[in-house]
């Protein structure tokens, strides 16, 4: 296991909590330390920098695109990345981090001088996230960005990459009260995946070099009907209401443009 970060506990009807957890394992992983040019001041308070080389082992894990091909970060190679977690079926932050990472993706389209970044959403939730599942969750944001791929993959694998970068996850019985269905297919969901939310950069060369902790703010208007209506009412109060404390686009372009100097 890589490490674990501070950040907010989110699912359906999960609830969401701070954490500060630490664990280890024989991973074959180097000891993260501050990355060099410091970051400009107003984004210490939502991430962390690093400089930390991702290993062989974790680039090659193959993973599905929502279109169906086979994917890894390897095949990245030499493009900017920028990784999230995420749950197709969350009631509470997921629909907000998606948004305001499409809203960074649609910008970088319009500003990036070079090549823009690549944004990657991976699922949580493997055996519930399918590539179909996936895809519908893309299109609900009409027009997604080109940039923008929502991966799912084996459960294996899935863990593989989340446990080394240190995304927390709990598998726990839904127990919102009322049991809720699943936006695309009516299913009723019988489990929650409760999970930290974070966002990982990772430059041309495959080094992890900034991690954003804190929740998202995301545009009025900006998540879908479809999941604003599926949201349960802490996740609306958060997307109403969101932290002085939440990152925003422009500031997840600021990282960008430092990642990439």
């Amino acid at each position: 296991m890589h490490r674990w970060h501070g950040a907010l506990v989110g699912g359906i009807g999960g609830g969401m909590v701070a954490l500060s957890l630490t664990a280890c394992s024989a991973a074959p992983a180097a000891k993260p330390k501050p990355a060099e040019p410091a970051t400009p001041a107003s984004l210490n308070r939502i991430g962390t920098p690093m400089d930390s080389k991702i290993p062989e082992w974790v680039r090659d894990l193959s993973f599905t695109a929502s279109a169906g091909q086979r994917v890894s970060l390897e095949d990245l190679a030499g493009r900017t990345v920028v990784l999230s977690d995420v749950m197709t079926l969350c009631q509470e932050t997921c629909p907000i981090d998606t948004a305001t990472l499409v809203q960074t993706a649609r910008a970088e389209q319009s500003t990036s001088s070079g090549r823009p970044p690549l944004f990657v959403s991976l699922t949580v939730d493997p055996a519930r996230d399918t590539t179909a599942q996936l895809a519908a969750y893309r299109k609900l944001f009409t027009r997604p960005p080109s940039d923008w791929q929502a991966w799912t993959g084996s459960a294996k694998n899935v863990k593989a990459l989340w446990d080394y970068f240190g995304v927390w996850r709990k598998r726990v019985p839904d127990a919102t009260g009322s049991v809720p269905h699943n936006w695309r297919t009516g299913a009723a969901l019988t489990y929650d995946v409760q999970h930290s939310d974070e966002v990982f950069f990772i430059d041309a060369a495959g080094d992890e070099r900034f991690v954003l902790e804190a929740a998202p703010y995301a545009r009025a208007g900006s998540v879908p009907p479809k999941l604003r209506s599926f949201m349960d009412a802490r996740g609306r109060r958060t997307l109403d209401s969101p932290a002085h404390t939440a990152w925003t686009e422009s500031q997840a372009q600021t990282v960008l443009n430092w990642v990439r100097r």
